[in-house]
């Protein structure tokens, strides 16, 4: 190692020489040794796998029996256009009347959800069983609009009495083809799986029932007397295809199928007498005639 010395300075006026700097230099003849020391680290991984199960829930399709279907569960019956969920949720005696209530079938009329809330929180009496479609057009009722989203009036859509009807962007468009629209499919195939005694459509807003004589007839009338709603011809359209007319095909006989055309609003006491009286026509009415009760 190279070491300095210690270097003395005196101090001298500007007329005395300064004393010459003596220098002092220590060699060292050892020679320098560095040790180096390496050092391996060992990282172990260790890889796990997780595995999730995920369970699917039923469709109808999925369905053998419709017996097997869950009470008071959701039920999906099929897709809408864009995806949506179309389900239905069984209620009641399975034994009992089979009632098909259908809450929205066009997107900018949505009262009958109402009346479907109800139903799911009514207690039924024996011998009513309820199939309850909040609605068909989840679609339409998100845009707020009549049609699906492929611009089509379902209303107008259903196979029985269907006939070309108007163009795309006409408020009847009935579509291309008789249920060429997957919201109508899907209540088509319900309809047809479970073949209930009643249905009901519910609409907006003339606030009527449309006349009817025979055994529809007394049903219908019975239930304009619990809701207050006059009998009155429905017009004002071209029906070639409607939901009404279709479900009548699949009814189990006797049984009957007809709109309910609502007011523009709907109060909760309103919605609750609706609920009501689709209870009472088929205790009253079709019961005694569909049920064997020996």
């Amino acid at each position: 190692m190279i070491g300095l010395g210690a270097v003395s300075l005196s101090a001298c006026s500007s007329d005395t020489p300064a004393a010459p700097a003596t220098t002092s230099t220590t060699t060292s003849t050892l020679p320098a040794t560095t040790t180096s020391t390496s050092t391996t680290s060992t990282t172990t991984t260790t890889s796990t796998t997780s595995t999730t199960t995920t369970t699917i829930a039923p469709t109808l399709a999925d369905i053998d029996d419709i017996t097997e279907v869950a009470i008071d569960r959701p039920l999906e019956i099929g897709r809408s256009v864009l995806g949506q969920p179309i389900e239905v949720i069984r209620r009641g005696d399975p034994d009992g009347v089979r009632v098909l209530v259908v809450g929205v079938i066009h997107g900018d009329e949505s009262a009958g959800l109402a009346i479907i809330d109800e139903l799911e929180r009514l207690d039924l009496p024996g011998d009513v069983e309820l199939w309850l479609v909040p609605s068909m057009n989840p679609d339409g009722e998100r845009s707020v609009r009549r049609h699906n989203a492929n611009g089509v009036d379902l209303n107008r859509n259903f196979p029985q009495n269907w006939a070309p009807l108007a163009q795309p962007g006409d408020w009847q468009y009935g579509g291309p083809d008789a249920a060429s629209e997957p919201e109508t499919r899907a209540v088509v195939d319900l309809g047809e799986r479970i073949q209930p005694h009643l249905v009901l459509w519910y609409h907006q807003d003339l606030n009527r029932i449309n006349p009817a004589g025979g055994f529809s007839g007394q049903v219908r009338n019975r239930y304009a007397e619990l809701t207050d709603l006059p009998i009155v011809e429905v017009t004002g359209g071209t029906y070639t295809g409607t939901a009404s007319q279709w479900s009548r095909t699949v009814l189990d006989d006797p049984g009957t199928g007809f709109t309910v055309e609502l007011g523009p609003t709907l109060t909760p006491e309103q919605a609750r007498a609706h609920a009501e009286a689709v209870v009472a026509v088929s205790i009253e009415i079709i019961a005694p005639e569909v049920l064997d009760r020996d």
